[in-house]
């Protein structure tokens, strides 16, 4: 009997540090992150599209729901790494275009892997162009015959990078953040043998949903996996 309260205390007593310290690991986690972010005060990157050139973009057999997309875009975006204490290592950045949700072409920009410093501005070009098949929905149709007749076209281009930050000497493992997305209305240009364009001019667009610095469930745990060196 006397055994049995024993072990049943024995095991209530483990339970309770065990917990206990897994709470003041946690806090003290947490705390040194507070501590790093005040000491560094990383800010996002702003990513823009600052030029754009939509050379095609026609679909064939626009009477069905299977089409194939033929398309020509070129992107020239700008980075700007507004930090003064950190750095970032771009392994790649994809560019993936998308119309009315539907995914026609993904490419990497052949500028990378670079390491962008600190108050720098970089620029990187992406090359958008070949033909898909998409399946397009009746409303779909109708947006698509109506942005043709307007010659301007809403393209979602989303951003994938795969980086690693460096604060000082210190540098995170590679991860993925979420997806920068840029939402275009991009005019359609004539290029002539001479190669110039016509056609309206496009408007810089800065691109939204940048979260590659916030601590989020989703990149939390990336940039905090320090590697020294």
């Amino acid at each position: 009997m006397r055994n049995g309260r024993q072990s049943r205390c024995c095991n209530f007593s483990c339970f309770f540090w065990i917990f206990y310290y897994s709470i003041l690991a946690f806090i003290l986690f947490i705390v040194a992150v507070i501590i790093f972010w005040l000491i560094f005060q990383p800010q996002e990157l702003k990513f823009t599209v600052t030029d754009a050139s939509l050379t095609q973009f026609n679909l064939t057999n626009t009477n069905t729901n299977n089409n194939t997309l033929y398309y020509d875009l070129a992107l020239n975006v700008s980075i700007r790494n507004p930090n003064k204490k950190a750095g970032v290592y771009y392994n790649r950045i994809q560019a993936i275009g998308n119309y009315g949700k539907k995914r026609f072409a993904m490419v990497n920009t052949t500028s990378t892997p670079f390491y962008q410093g600190h108050k720098n501005t970089t620029m990187v070009r992406f090359v958008l162009q070949g033909q898909q098949v998409v399946v397009l929905g009746g409303k779909e149709l109708s947006q698509f015959n109506s942005e043709t007749s307007a010659r301007v076209y809403n393209i979602d281009v989303k951003l994938a990078p795969r980086i690693k930050a460096r604060y000082g000497k210190i540098k995170t493992a590679y991860f993925k953040p979420p997806k920068v997305d840029c939402q275009l209305k991009l005019p359609l240009s004539t290029i002539y043998n001479n190669g110039t364009f016509v056609g309206p001019k496009f408007v810089s667009k800065e691109c939204g949903s940048v979260k590659i610095f916030t601590i989020s469930v989703g990149i939390g745990i990336g940039p905090f996996s320090f590697e020294t060196g």
